[in-house]
């Protein structure tokens, strides 16, 4: 599921609305969402989600309050994997881990079209920069990512930046395994 939703954001539409081949966005969305909430656009349903989980939006540089979720909760089923792998690898709790996770997808998904408003990311470049291997600081300080994820999870900045930096390295295998899984199959039925 997460690679699928990496994958839907680096697809936006040739007319720049966001709107995916087979509206993929919406179908992912639409999949984490519980039942009787899939009215409204499936990208600011997702933000707000990951609003729930991390205690609001990242994007404004406010303090972030205590997120609160339901463990079992479909967001959660999203951010974990993500979460589990970043805390063993960076050496931080997963509760740190699931704000980080959760910071890297909200200014992700508000940097797609669909989402409106002002852009935090220039999402293609970043979305290369993963599948090239990695986001590059400056990109993660300008956004002001890594002050979003120093605010939420008291963590210093070059803990903050190497959090991110495994975030972006993880979800970056996803939208590798969607592109390889898409070339075989483009093969499969050429």
């Amino acid at each position: 599921m997460l690679g699928n939703l990496m994958n839907a954001l680096m697809q936006p539409d040739s007319s720049g609305k966001g709107t995916v081949g087979g509206d993929m966005l919406s179908q992912v969305v639409g999949g984490l969402m519980p039942a009787g909430q899939q009215g409204g656009a499936p990208v600011n349903q997702l933000l707000g989600g990951l609003e729930q989980v991390i205690g609001g939006n990242p994007t404004t540089g406010q303090a972030l309050g205590p997120g609160a979720a339901d463990p079992n909760s479909p967001i959660m089923g999203l951010l974990g994997p993500v979460a589990s792998a970043v805390a063993g690898q960076v050496g931080i709790s997963p509760q740190v881990a699931t704000s980080v996770a959760g910071i890297a997808m909200h200014y992700l998904l508000s940097s797609h079209p669909a989402a409106g408003g002002s852009a935090p990311l220039n999402l293609p470049s970043v979305m290369q920069q993963m599948v090239s291997g990695g986001v590059s600081a400056q990109t993660l300080q300008s956004s002001g990512m890594v002050n979003a994820v120093m605010k939420s999870t008291g963590l210093n900045q070059q803990d903050a930046q190497k959090s991110l930096d495994a975030t972006f390295n993880h979800l970056a295998t996803h939208v590798n395994k969607e592109r390889l899984a898409g070339k075989q199959k483009a093969k499969r039925d050429y």
